[in-house]
């Protein structure tokens, strides 16, 4: 507790000279939300540094500031979205599976966080597998059409990233566009997260299950504001043993 409460007041103060050097030095005016914000998410990340215990009656409180307390640090993972540089755009895919049925869904975001459009997809009877790589073409193809020429995808799903080092695992029914997907002129390069970095394109693939066909977004959907605001300030997730 003594920890939390010290960097609390730590980060309290570092936060008012950036506010305070903002305002004096940069065209952004900060606000009190995204200094809380801003608060709030080093406070939960100062967690991995402590290394005191805490008491039942201390649990409520740290809940409140998203400190995970009730296992070692070294067996959390820290889960984090992180802002491509720029000029690439980051698409988080993934893909799912209910019933049989599988769905696919992705977003589109630039080095601030923004939001430059999601997609999702219903596919039909199909594997997890089929879903995942059938998302990743979709994003090349979506950027090709907006004439997004550098573009980091990102899945959780380590299986479907081989394909770019191994064509030959992508599924026979997918070759063809794949292969057309590969000569749009996009430059690619991907990475892997966990999936509880990865809330907002598994979210996307859970719409794809409704409706028909592929559906383009240019808005953000209402279900995925948390977990967009939660990436954009930072906000960690945590992957549990």
């Amino acid at each position: 507790m003594s920890d939390i409460f010290l960097a609390a007041v730590l980060h309290t103060i570092h936060t008012i000279w950036w506010a305070r050097n903002s305002l004096r030095f940069s065209v952004v005016t900060p606000t009190l939300h995204s200094a809380k914000v801003r608060i709030h998410s080093s406070i939960a990340m100062s967690r991995n540094i402590s290394k005191g215990k805490c008491l039942n009656s201390d649990f409520a409180f740290l809940d409140s500031f998203a400190v995970y307390h009730c296992r070692n640090v070294k067996e959390i993972i820290m889960v984090l979205w992180k802002a491509p540089t720029s000029p690439w755009l980051k698409v988080n895919m993934d893909g799912l599976v209910i019933g049989g049925h599988a769905a696919c869904g992705g977003l589109f975001r630039d080095y601030l966080g923004t939001f430059h459009g999601a997609f999702y997809c219903n596919i039909g009877i199909q594997s997890v597998f089929y879903a995942e790589v059938m998302g990743l073409i979709l994003a090349m193809e979506y950027a090709a059409q907006k004439g997004w020429r550098n573009i980091w995808l990102e899945s959780d799903s380590t299986s479907a990233l081989l394909i770019f080092s191994q064509p030959s695992l992508v599924p026979i029914m997918l070759r063809n566009i794949w292969h057309n997907a590969s000569r749009l002129g996009v430059h690619v390069i991907s990475s892997h997260i966990f999936r509880e970095g990865n809330s907002c394109a598994d979210k996307l693939a859970s719409l794809g299950h409704s409706s028909i066909g592929a559906v383009w977004l240019d808005s953000l959907p209402t279900d995925l504001r948390l977990d967009f605001f939660r990436d954009r300030c930072g906000l960690p997730n945590y992957r549990l043993p």
